[in-house]
């Protein structure tokens, strides 16, 4: 007799990895916005070091915007920011979960043992990010463009001597006659291959797990190992791909008439590392906030839901 398949459901242990892709997604997308919210001074400061290069460091750019144009600044574009972020993060978590989970339950039926691998090939792991990566960045690329507007906006004013527009519906408005609509999606061409990004942090991560956690605790890591692991993969992830992070970074404040003047080309032969110690910074506690808020928001959802069953009967 089974004495597992008898046992009362209350006492199965249900882990944050067991919940529908779609809680797991709202889970993420929460985690992703209360990080960006965190660290949104570094990414603004990050934002100003990818395109102007009088700052010396990131606290040089914090000490400089500080002075210039004191404590709000900082918080500049925030709000569009955090939504980007959780729609981004939403649509990501909800396609990576789908697939990836997916694919290990093919795996897992195929073998004798039924058990799933604890990563996938390197090829598959990055079709999977790849794809999720593409499918969000689509999404909220309008977004992306009005927020990197409005951190730069201030330096735009200096260099034309023009007042910008900081307004969401005034970049919209300027991006709209600059380019027309399909300027709302400049620089998707770099998020396409950007989008390796997510699914390069995401491959780190797995393989950090595996090996350097037991298989048994994999599915329940440490508060430290849903922090430092995650950041530590994004931070490798980000200095593969920043070149190409500055590059879009760089095309999106661009108008019509000075966009020829962006080439990804010229941009490797001059510092194509601009500003990365900023990004590196913002990557790392971004992803390690955010998935670790995943995971206490993942398990109140747990714990709700054993409230309700009870409750219901």
């Amino acid at each position: 007799m089974n004495h597992a398949s008898t046992a009362p459901a209350a006492r199965v242990r249900i882990q944050p990895s067991d919940i529908p892709a779609v809680a797991g997604a709202f889970s993420g997308a929460l985690g992703g916005a209360i990080a960006n919210l965190i660290v949104s001074p570094v990414n603004l400061v990050t934002t100003r070091m990818q395109v102007n290069k009088e700052y010396k460091n990131v606290f040089d750019a914090f000490c400089k915007i500080y002075q210039e144009e004191g404590l709000a600044a900082f918080y500049e574009g925030a709000t569009q920011s955090s939504l980007s972020v959780m729609i981004s993060a939403f649509f990501y978590f909800y396609a990576y979960d789908m697939l990836r989970n997916g694919r290990l339950r093919q795996i897992a039926q195929r073998r004798k043992s039924g058990k799933a691998p604890a990563t996938l090939g390197i090829a598959e792991e990055l079709l999977i990010g790849s794809l999720a990566g593409m499918f969000c960045k689509f999404i909220t690329s309008p977004l992306s463009n009005i927020v990197t507007r409005q951190q730069t906006a201030h330096l735009t004013e200096q260099s034309t001597h023009k007042q910008i527009p900081t307004s969401a519906i005034g970049i919209l408005k300027d991006i709209y006659n600059e380019k027309g609509i399909t300027g709302l999606w400049t620089g998707y061409k770099a998020t396409i291959f950007l989008s390796v990004n997510p699914s390069l942090t995401y491959y780190f991560f797995q393989l950090l797990k595996a090996v350097f956690i037991p298989r048994k605790y994999r599915d329940n890591p440490s508060k430290f190992h849903l922090f430092f692991f995650p950041a530590t993969a994004k931070t490798l992830a980000t200095l593969l791909t920043y070149p190409l992070l500055l590059f879009k970074t760089r095309v999106q404040i661009k108008s019509t008439k000075g966009a020829n003047e962006v080439s990804f080309k010229s941009l490797l032969t001059h510092n194509p590392y601009q500003g990365a110690s900023g990004q590196v910074l913002k990557g790392f506690f971004s992803q390690g906030i955010t998935m670790l808020t995943k995971d206490q928001i993942s398990r109140f959802i747990i714990y709700l839901y054993f409230v309700f069953l009870k409750l219901s009967r």
